[in-house]
This record gives C-alpha cells, sequence and structure tokens, in this order.
C-alpha cells in the first residue's frame, strides 16, 4: 500500500503544478516566489509515504503496537475522507497540505512517545522550518488543531492500549482489570441520590 501511495505522490505532484495551484489563492505574488514555495512544498508532501511506513512499522513493537495501531487508523481516516478540512477536489494538490501536516506532526509525537520503538524505515522528517511554512499557509488556527488532533488520538490510543514499555519482553502484556469496587461505589451513592438505580 505504501509503495503504490509513494508512486501516486512521485507521480502526481510537480513543482509547476503547485506554484499553479498556489497562483489561484495569491495571483498577487511574484511567480518566482510562488515557485520556491511550490518546491518547498513539494518536498513536504513527498515524504508523507515514508512518514506513514514509520507510523505503521511502530505499530508492529510488541510493547506499543496496539495503541500505535489505533492512532494510526483514526489519522489515515481523516487523510483517507473525501470531504476533510482542504478537499482535493476543491483544492487539487494543495488540499494534501493538511493531510501531510497532520500525518508529519503525528509521526514526530509517536517518536517522542514512544522512542524505544524503531521502525522498520528510515524516515527523515521535515525541518522545523518546512513545517512552519507549511503551517503558515493553512488556514488560521488549522495547523495547531491538527496538533492537538495528534495529542488528544496518541493519548486515547494509550488509554485503551496501555504500553508495555517496561516489561522485559513482549509476553508480559498488560491486562487490563476491571474496577468492580469502584463501580459498586458508585452505583451505591447513585442509587441514594436516585431512586430509578
Amino acid at each position: 500500500m505504501i509503495g503504490l501511495l509513494k508512486l501516486g505522490f512521485d507521480e502526481g505532484i510537480t513543482t509547476e503544478e503547485l506554484a499553479d495551484a498556489l497562483r489561484r489563492h495569491a495571483d498577487e505574488v511574484a511567480i518566482e516566489d510562488l515557485e520556491r514555495l511550490a518546491a518547498v512544498l513539494e518536498q513536504y508532501l513527498r515524504t508523507v509515504p515514508e512518514a506513514l511506513a514509520t507510523a505503521l512499522g511502530m505499530s508492529k513493537d510488541p510493547h506499543c503496537g496496539r495503541a500505535v495501531a489505533f492512532a494510526t487508523g483514526t489519522i489515515l481516516t481523516y487523510i483517507f475522507d473525501e470531504e476533510d478540512l482542504l478537499p482535493e477536489a476543491s483544492y487539487g494538490t494543495l488540499g494534501m497540505l493538511d493531510d501531510a501536516y497532520l500525518v508529519h506532526a503525528f509521526v514526530d509525537l509517536l517518536r517522542r512517545m514512544y522512542p524505544f520503538a524503531a521502525p522498520s524505515l528510515i524516515y527523515a522528517a521535515p525541518e522545523a522550518r518546512t513545517s512552519e511554512v507549511v503551517a503558515a499557509i493553512l488556514p488560521q488556527g488549522v495547523a495547531e488543531s491538527l496538533r492537538r488532533t495528534c495529542e488528544s488520538t496518541i493519548l486515547v490510543a494509550q488509554a485503551l492500549f496501555p504500553s508495555g514499555q517496561g516489561a522485559d519482553t513482549a509476553d508480559s502484556a498488560f491486562e487490563p482489570q476491571l474496577r468492580v469496587t469502584e463501580a459498586v461505589a458508585a452505583a451505591a451513592t447513585a442509587a441514594a441520590t436516585s431512586p430509578s438505580l
């Protein structure tokens, strides 16, 4: 799947196409400036398949894989949504910028949250300055919202699938414990305040 995605990105994204799309949104900007910006955006977009491959590789780690897989699935849902913030049908190649920003921010956060999970692919993340350029082109507040989405997605995944990071082997996996005593106490409190329970 990643190979097909990479092929599509390699064949479907060009500096010229991006510069033309940018011109439609800022015809007052000099063509040289648009071409320089388009070259930055092209490289940023082209690394999305490697970023996704990194997340998928991390999902195979026995100590955090289930959480990473869950979070990655959530991110993929957004990426493949045809009606996301910047639909490709309306924005063309520029419509992939929100998807790319989300993916790169997500993988950056995964790497910080799970430094022990070594993906099978070497992924060179875009420089911070490049991500700042992409954040600047997105509508106001979108970059911050996408970063918060990454954080909350990973936190939910960690709550649902706690990490076995401290475990010596994959065999000592986390086993969730039901909190029956707490539930009985909550039910007793609820019954005292509501006769229907």
